[in-house]
């Protein structure tokens, strides 16, 4: 597989857990620590047990707008190195065919690990320093892209 089809596989293997609220499916796509990085701040996530209330208020986000479809769809993804691929997608949440909320941009990472793909890194148009991430946090209106000069999603 290329490195784009990889990426979409893993982004609908995500979306599709926290769409069910699949934690333990979630859980198992994400290599540990977990960079998150935010327009305003850079996080460190290290225990599994800590992405537990940021999925929790992601599902519950997605139920609580009525979100039928929750699809990430890549735009761009290249190796970076051997067991490093890099990429950017954007995020739409629908519900009767319409946005439920605006769409997004976001940018993660996938490292090769114990022969599966996992997410290691994100990076997020979200103004916010802190972990977990609540509702408020998560479906406040996104930066806008493009990013600002000089910076790619």
């Amino acid at each position: 597989m290329n490195a784009l089809a990889l990426y979409q596989a893993a982004l609908d293997a995500v979306s599709d857990a926290v769409l069910a609220g699949d934690f333990a499916a979630y859980a198992a796509m994400i290599d540990l620590p977990y960079l998150v990085q935010t327009e305003t701040a850079r996080l460190v996530v290290t225990a599994q047990a800590d992405l537990r209330p940021t999925f929790d208020a992601l599902h519950g986000g997605l139920r609580a707008r009525g979100v039928q479809h929750y699809k990430r769809l890549a735009r761009d993804a290249v190796f970076a190195r051997a067991g490093r691929i890099e990429g950017w997608h954007h995020s739409h949440m629908l519900r009767d065919g319409t946005f439920a909320v605006p769409s997004r941009w976001a940018r993660q990472v996938l490292v090769l690990r114990d022969g599966g793909w996992r997410f290691s890194e994100a990076r997020y148009p979200i103004m916010t320093d802190r972990w977990p991430m609540t509702d408020a946090t998560l479906f406040a209106d996104p930066v806008l892209w493009p990013p600002a000069a000089g910076r790619t999603p």
